[in-house]
């Protein structure tokens, strides 16, 4: 009679941990994602371009546009001109020019890499790195770069210098 009163308890305990082990295979599993960066709930791409546009207007600044043309212009007016012993004679003049070109090279390359994540959807915060990269070749072409440039080839034209006292 033992054994049998044994076995009965033995074989409801085991009935038990199968029901366990069922109902604990039968949960769905939550997967934890990948921390990545925050997708925007836009449904269309006319979403997206507006929120690029709007990004770019924050992060340009007003003068960029106007010194770009500016260094296209000048860029065609001389240095395009130039035959490559002209330009390859003055160091300083060629490193200049090349530090303008690979300066407005990179702009248009955050600019494209920018545009390309925002119309995937992805939320591009101020601080992303590509961000405060463009606004660094913002200010370095805009302020040092090309005025630099000018200066070489048109002295007349240089940045007069400004003391800080004056100002």
């Amino acid at each position: 009679m033992q054994s049998v009163f044994y076995s009965i308890v033995l074989i409801l305990l085991l009935l038990c941990v199968v029901l366990i082990l069922m109902r604990e295979m039968s949960r769905p599993k939550v997967k934890l994602a990948a921390l990545v960066s925050p997708k925007l709930n836009l449904s269309e791409s006319d979403e997206r371009e507006d929120y690029f546009a709007k990004l770019m207007s924050k992060v340009t600044p007003g003068y960029y546009w106007r010194v770009s043309h500016e260094y296209v212009d000048f860029n065609h007016a001389t240095i395009k001109r130039m035959r490559i012993e002209e330009l390859s004679a003055d160091p300083a003049l060629f490193n200049a020019q090349r530090r303008c070109s690979d300066l407005h090279s990179a702009i248009y390359r955050y600019y494209d890499n920018l545009r390309k994540r925002c119309a995937d959807g992805e939320k591009v915060p101020f601080a992303d790195i590509e961000v405060l990269n463009l606004r660094q070749c913002y200010d370095e072409f805009s302020h040092d770069a090309y005025p630099a440039l000018v200066a070489l080839v048109w002295p007349h034209y240089q940045r007069p210098e400004v003391d800080i006292a004056n100002v």
